[in-house]
């Protein structure tokens, strides 16, 4: 066939020495390419070099080297030496291109690391399942972060099998499985000068000098734009880059000036540690059990510096550094870091703004991680639990964030076993019972909770204004965020918003009734689940008969909003019409002329699908 093909096609095969010529061809004129490259990067170098070139034309010419970067070939030695000196030039866009450049170069420099092959089903001990099922199953719970059986010794730590990819055995495993081989079948580590190759003698006698490091650390540390600078990719990789390439051999330099900038409260020194520190971090990735908790070592009293010292203009920053070090990483290769993390972080000190920091961090590390820490989500909750009653509004709203992604994971879909994490559903039973005091009264509730922290006892009236707010910000974060709507339980807090809610729109109200119609707004534009319908209306039909007209005209908006984000399942319900439909006539016969005369009414009785 082939044969015809190429006779009807008018082509003739090449013949064995016709396809060695053509592969000779290739290799000239690969060598030629190369020599070419070659003379453009010491031809530019050469024009860079000149003393007498304007500082416009110096500019351009390092853009150009920048540029000349390859993934398949490393950048001339003369060209690496003149990066990292340009590391400590005098003009800040210069120095912006070398640390992008070295950074790139460290990349070329990259040793490849082994893998080997693993089965998931013979670590677990577990038979492959015939069907795929999501979530947390005997399968993948040695991905698992449990405190009984961390990597705390040598032995431990070479013995474990490390999966850095997050996403990894949550909804089924890779037809081949590859993780990093050991410490031992990597490169090298601890190389002395004589073991590295030329170019990497370049960056090692550099950053071996003090008085470099010493001269970039000043730099590093500058501020760039006032009020705009913000945790900088490119330096964390240089240093990622520089720790992987190298491991800790130029720990001993950088010691004194991260205990330094640890210390220094201000924004710049603060920002460039947490860059240092996430490069770190990263970097140590495939280092040795004893370099490891060395390097843990130095890391636990310097990030406790650091977090005390933590300011509104760089808590953004270590929030990235956190969530940067923690990104595609074995939970349990940082368990140091999480269990620093989970030290008191409502301890008190330095106020509710480095609470609310503190917790700010926490929730980076926690929220990388996703499935794989169940157990560390369990004792976060648990911690919070019993602080939900906090006065500080700050510290309110990150507890509402954090309690969003201790719930995140907790997802009802089809062949998806139940999460290990923590529940909802069991949460707001708790809480439920917590907030009896305020949902068994008639009379409307008034915030008397003032922006600090009272002294004696509380009666339960005032805890439980104080829980219903932290609520109500766990509320609002998880409509925009988590990955499923309320759940029938949350739905049961409904009467008691209702009671709380405005009716008019005035930003003179204070939090706690802002908040109420924030979160009813929110709740009504949820999907519901057909088994969620008769509650929801339960819920409803109660409040109509409340002898608050402020809880009865909310109802209406409410019931608005969802029907209208809910219509096909309201549609498919003959009951659920019907129970609209009573709904509707009650309220037009409400005695208050503002609950009869409502617009909603209007948009509920002339719906051609809903209409009476």
């Amino acid at each position: 066939m082939q044969k015809s093909m190429n006779s009807h096609n008018g082509w003739t095969p090449l013949s064995p020495e016709e396809i060695q010529l053509g592969m000779q061809r290739q290799k000239e004129r690969n060598v030629e390419a190369s020599q070419n490259y070659e003379n453009l990067v010491n031809k530019l170098l050469d024009s860079v070099d000149q003393r007498n070139l304007p500082w416009k034309f110096e500019h351009i010419g390092v853009g150009f080297l920048s540029l000349l970067l390859r993934d398949d070939r490393v950048l001339p030695v003369r060209a690496i030496k003149f990066f990292v000196e340009c590391l400590n030039h005098d003009a800040l866009v210069v120095r912006k291109m070398a640390i992008s450049a070295v950074a790139g170069i460290l990349k070329q420099l990259k040793r490849p690391h082994r893998k080997m092959s693993i089965c998931p089903f013979q670590i677990s001990g577990i038979h492959q399942p015939s069907n795929i099922q999501a979530g947390d199953r005997p399968d993948n719970q040695w991905l698992h972060y449990e405190s009984a059986s961390l990597p705390k010794t040598k032995q431990a730590w070479e013995s474990c099998c490390f999966v850095e990819k997050t996403h990894w055995g949550y909804y089924t495993w890779p037809q081949n499985m590859e993780i990093y081989a050991s410490a031992a079948q990597q490169p090298k580590l601890g190389r002395n000068r004589n073991e590295l190759s030329e170019a990497e003698q370049v960056i090692y006698d550099h950053f071996s000098d003090p008085k470099f490091v010493e001269q970039l650390i000043k730099f590093l540390s500058l501020e760039d734009r006032k009020g705009k600078d913000k945790f900088n990719p490119r330096r964390f990789c240089l240093f990622k880059g520089l720790f992987r390439n190298f491991d800790d051999a130029f720990l001993p330099v950088l010691k004194p000036h991260l205990e330094r900038l640890a210390v220094d409260s201000h924004e710049s020194p603060q920002r460039c540690v947490a860059e240092i520190i996430a490069g770190l971090i990263r970097g140590s990735k495939h280092w040795t059990f004893e370099k490891v908790e060395n390097l843990w070592k130095l890391l636990c009293p310097l990030l406790r510096t650091a977090l005390s010292n933590i300011t509104v203009e760089t808590y953004n920053d270590w929030g990235t550094c956190i969530a940067t070090s923690c990104e595609s990483r074995d939970p349990r290769k940082l368990h140091w870091l999480f269990e620093l993390l989970l030290e008191s972080p409502l301890s008190g000190e330095g106020g509710s703004f480095v609470d609310a920091c503190r917790l700010y961090v926490l929730q980076g590390g926690l929220a990388q991680q996703e499935w794989r820490v169940p157990e560390l989500l369990h004792r976060l909750l648990k911690y919070l639990e019993p602080k939900l009653t906090q006065v500080y509004k700050n510290v309110r709203e990150r507890i509402g964030s954090v309690l969003t992604y201790i719930f995140m994971i907790d997802v009802s879909l089809p062949n998806t076993a139940p999460t290990k994490s923590p529940h909802v559903h069991e949460f707001t039973s708790r809480i439920l019972e917590k907030l009896k005091p305020l949902m068994e009264v008639d009379e409307e509730i008034q915030n008397h909770v003032m922006e600090e922290n009272g002294v004696g006892d509380e009666d339960e009236r005032t805890q439980g204004i104080k829980l219903l707010k932290t609520i109500l910000k766990w509320l609002m974060a998880s409509a925009g965020r988590a990955f499923s709507t309320a759940v029938t339980e949350q739905l049961q807090l409904l009467p008691l918003f209702f009671k709380i809610a405005p009716v008019e729109n005035d930003n003179s109200y204070d939090e706690l009734k802002r908040d109420s119609k924030m979160c009813l707004s929110l709740m009504s534009q949820g999907l519901l689940y057909p088994q969620q319908v008769p509650s929801v209306l339960q819920v409803l039909k109660q409040t109509s008969r409340s002898s608050s007209w402020h809880a009865r005209y909310t109802v209406l908006t409410y019931l608005q909003t969802m029907v209208f984000y809910n219509l096909f399942i309201f549609l498919n319900n003959e009951e659920a019409v019907n129970d609209i439909q009573w709904l509707v006539i009650k309220l037009l016969e409400d005695e208050q002329l503002e609950v009869s005369n409502h617009q909603c009414l209007y948009f509920l009785t002339h719906g051609e699908d809903l209409c009476l």
